[in-house]
């Protein structure tokens, strides 16, 4: 590798330009075929497979596949790099490198060789490109090969390789900090799809290039975009998982590593940290999206997640004299016990229909004993008072015993007199229910006519019992010895 920088003197340029006419013209001359060396030279090379540098070449393709690799290399052969690497380099300057292709299959192969920016990494530190299609505009866009452009096409025959010159030109304003990208190898295969139609596919093999412009370099790493969220179980007395998602982006312009810590915080003193892997090498102005799941927490208020970055250099990269200083930021969501909400409802639910179902029981029992007081009312009221259809007559033992203790009053009253002696009587006739009412001797109160028995009840008079008036009453109607001697009807006579 060589580095060339461009300076104003017109001189130089005119050399400059003169050796790459040479190199041009002689390239021409020589044709692919003469770069091409046999695949045994190269055998103690490290081939680059799926832009993972390292790996071991794939030998005894079965025939009709296509098998290759892409190696960094000298003017000579293949060397021990694994990556394109360029340090220090000052804007205006002019990289001159080699690239080894080899065709490991049986058959020969067309290849298209050519230099791309490189998009970002992936969580797992595997390196990203731009599309075939797309237009590089960084590194991929510096680099060409002499008498080919950014692109050159060649066909390698089976078992053999090529190398070819290229060089990156710096422009003079290229911004400070790490540019990657990648050099490519493509080969077009023919694919038959399911619908049965031939379609080539074209499978691209790349080796990272790293180049560092000299300038103010800042190397620093941020988190962003932490998002919380929560999985709430159907259990309404289980715990919960709380989804803790972030980006860790590379906001200096170098490329940076790190490691990464994320605690998540919850109800009643919960917390549990989660160490996560290590961060894969970050480009400049690219980010890397995480995410991490943290269970047993219960949802009852609010949860919390913290993240914390601390960079690092890669592994391979060159500490430079600068401080690096971590970075965290944090989220935080709400978690409402829905299931056990749900829960609450359904039993308030059930505990408010039950109350109404005894409620109602109790008024339908309570209005069937209010019927059954009010019949028993009706039927005693109607037994009393001889039915409701205004009857006449006793319609029981009860009513008849009340109306002969009635009627027999003045019978005894009257028989009072001769069982006392002198005391006066009620004179003249006995009274009937038509006749005047008889008055006693002496001004004294009126005497009560007898009780007709057919006279009903009256319903205001308090009932009584019929065994106590009954029998005084029978008892007083019953004439005294001397009363039935005096008189021969047996009715005692006024004196």
């Amino acid at each position: 590798m060589n580095v060339a920088r461009y300076r104003r003197s017109p001189i130089r340029s005119r050399v400059l330009a003169g050796s790459l006419l040479l190199a041009v013209i002689g390239a021409v001359a020589t044709g692919p075929a003469a770069g091409a060396v046999p695949l045994s030279h190269a055998s103690h090379a490290s081939p680059v497979s799926a832009a993972r540098p390292g790996h071991p070449a794939l030998s005894g393709p079965a025939p009709g596949t296509v098998s290759w690799s892409v190696e960094p290399a000298s003017a000579t052969g293949p060397d021990t790099r694994t990556i394109y690497k360029y340090l220090n380099i000052q804007p205006g300057s002019t990289i001159f490198d080699h690239v080894a292709v080899f065709n490991r299959s049986s058959q020969a192969a067309a290849f298209s060789i050519y230099a791309t920016d490189a998009t970002g990494t992936t969580a797992s530190g595997a390196l990203t490109l731009l599309p075939a299609n797309s237009r590089p505009f960084s590194i991929g866009a510096w680099t060409a090969f002499p008498g080919h452009g950014g692109q050159l096409s060649i066909i390698i025959p089976g078992g053999k390789g090529v190398i070819l010159p290229f060089t990156i030109k710096v422009p003079r304003r290229a911004t400070p900090g790490d540019h990657v990208g990648g050099m490519i190898a493509s080969v077009g295969v023919p694919h038959r799809a399911s619908n049965g139609q031939l379609v080539t596919v074209y499978e691209r093999i790349a080796v990272p290039m790293e180049l560092r412009i000299t300038g103010k370099l800042v190397a620093a790493l941020t988190v962003e975009s932490v998002s919380v969220g929560f999985s709430t179980p159907f259990n309404p007395f289980g715990g919960g998982s709380a989804h803790v998602t972030y980006s860790v982006a590379n906001t200096g312009n170098v490329l940076l590593a790190g490691t990464q810590v994320v605690t998540v915080t919850g109800p009643f003193g919960a917390k549990s940290t989660i160490r996560m892997h290590a961060l894969p090498t970050i480009l400049p102005g690219d980010s890397v999206r995480y995410g991490v799941s943290s269970g047993g927490l219960y949802p009852a208020g609010s949860i919390g997640a913290q993240v914390a970055v601390t960079p690092a250099w890669p592994k391979d990269a060159t500490p430079l004299p600068v401080t690096l200083a971590s970075a965290d930021a944090s989220g935080s969501t709400f978690a409402f016990p829905w299931a056990l909400l749900v829960l609450v409802i359904l039993l308030a639910g059930a505990l408010y229909g039950w109350r109404r179902l005894g409620r109602g029981r109790r008024r339908a029992h309570q209005a069937e004993i209010a019927l059954a007081v009010e019949q028993a009312r009706k039927e005693t009221e109607r037994r009393l008072l001889g039915g409701s259809n205004g009857k006449s007559g006793p319609t029981s033992a009860f009513e008849s015993t009340k109306s002969d203790a009635s009627g027999a009053k003045p019978a005894a009253s009257g028989a009072k007199p001769a069982a006392s002696g002198p005391k006066p009587t009620a004179s003249g006739p006995k009274p009937t229910a038509s006749g005047p009412k008889p008055t006693k001797p002496g001004g004294s109160t009126t005497a009560k006519p007898p009780a007709s028995t057919t006279r009903p009840a009256t319903p205001a008079a308090k009932p009584v019992e019929p065994d106590k008036p009954v029998e005084p009453a029978t008892q007083s109607a019953r004439p005294s010895p001397a009363t039935q001697a005096d008189s021969p009807n047996g009715v005692s006579q006024p004196e």
